[in-house]
């Protein structure tokens, strides 16, 4: 009688083989249980109050785009507290002496007191208007089905807020925003003119310090230093790139019939942008120098203003004067614009404007996209057609004809 002997080589293959199932057994029970964790965690946080979840994606969105432009944001702040000429050529290489002199780093520095304001800031922003915009379409929703109550054939009405709608949710949900995180705000901007030391022995001051040195020397009005520009710029800019941004996705719809695409977003988002930041520039101007200006150092060895060159003030005397870091005095706001105007006229209170056409598209186009990305995972199926019914109306005719 003859046997079979199994031979090493077989044996080694069976059993490479059954490791090789093994292993792919396992990775499809983990992505099995990590998309089950997935479809879980979702369903417990579309459970919680829609304003809620417009917080967090508003948020996560202000933060994304935040960071992404935080170094040409301290780039232009530096510019918008100094005296000195602003050319954006000279951009990189200001940003390379930053580097040189502070490390890579401190490009974004600053950047840690940006997003613990920006989160609840865009948040807030974004949760604002979405629930301004949900109440009025519901209005909307409710005057058409009393209508066709009286009359069924009541025509639809074309779905959305119109222009002066989408304009004052834009204000309102901007000038909550702002009241309710501009200490944070003016913290940030503090940050960003002050010199990153590195020498044996220096020590930086850190977010809490600032903040708590703005309430010490000056009480709850210290947290507020500057607010009044903020609040005046903040109308304009906030209720144009809503309002901008509302009515262009609104269009594309109407035209094409369908939602979207990320690039249409992004396109509408860099539009508003551009044409909300233009107008609103000059108030942002002053409201950086009230918060910088007499509060912390923006001349000498403990500010980084002089990276973006020398200064070129009309009256030298007047400029020591108003620097002069008195915490508890700072200049008023009259005297700021007129500080500015003296030394650098009209033009002063655009420095930097080219810089904002730069940098600000691509703020606004990645955080009104993540916005919308974000919010559409985190949403309801039934507030999903409540904020695109008319999506389905058009849908619905062509069906017909």
């Amino acid at each position: 009688t003859t046997s079979a002997v199994a031979s090493p080589d077989s044996e080694v293959s069976a059993e490479s083989t059954t490791n090789h199932d093994m292993i792919i057994d396992n990775n499809q029970t983990n992505r099995g249980t990590l998309a089950h964790t997935t479809s879980s965690l979702r369903e417990g946080i579309l459970q919680w109050p829609k304003e809620i979840r417009n917080i967090i994606a508003g948020g996560f969105a202000g933060m994304i785009a935040k960071s992404v432009v935080a170094p040409f944001d301290r780039i232009k702040i530096l510019y918008q507290v100094s005296s000195a000429q602003f050319h954006i050529w000279r951009i990189p290489a200001i940003a390379k002496n930053i580097v040189q002199r502070e490390g890579l780093t401190a490009l974004w520095k600053g950047n840690t007191a940006t997003l613990i304001r920006v989160f609840p800031y865009s948040g807030i922003q974004f949760m604002v208007f979405d629930r301004c915009k949900t109440f009025l379409l519901r209005e909307q929703e409710l005057e058409y089905m009393k209508a066709r109550a009286i009359n069924p054939q009541t025509p639809k009405p074309r779905w959305g807020l119109s222009p002066v709608e989408s304009l004052f949710a834009g204000m309102t949900a901007g000038a909550v925003s702002v009241i309710a995180t501009y200490p944070l705000d003016l913290t940030r901007a503090q940050l960003a003119v002050l010199r990153t030391k590195k020498g044996p022995g220096e020590t930086n001051i850190g977010f809490g310090a600032a903040l708590y040195s703005n309430y010490k020397s000056r009480g709850v009005v210290g947290l507020f230093r500057g607010v009044t520009p903020t609040i005046i710029g903040i109308l304009p800019y906030s209720g144009l790139a809503f309002a901008f941004n509302e009515q262009a996705k609104r269009k594309i719809q109407t035209i094409t019939g369908r939602d979207l695409t990320t690039i249409e977003r992004m396109q509408c988002g860099a539009l508003s942008g551009l044409f909300a930041q233009s107008i609103a520039y000059p108030l942002e101007v002053t409201r950086r120098r009230m918060q910088t200006i007499g509060i912390v150092p923006t001349s000498g060895k403990d500010a980084a203003v002089d990276v973006v060159g020398k200064a070129h003030s009309r009256d030298a005397m007047a400029e020591t004067a108003i620097r002069k870091v008195v915490p508890d005095r700072p200049p008023s706001m009259a005297a700021i614009i007129k500080e500015l105007y003296l030394e650098q006229g009209i033009r002063g209170f655009y420095k930097g404007v080219s810089l904002n056409w730069f940098k600000g598209p691509i703020a606004f186009s990645i955080s009104f996209t993540a916005f919308d990305l974000l919010q559409s995972v985190l949403e309801t199926e039934e507030e999903r057609r409540l904020r695109m019914p008319r999506r389905r109306t058009i849908t619905y005719k062509k069906a017909n004809n």
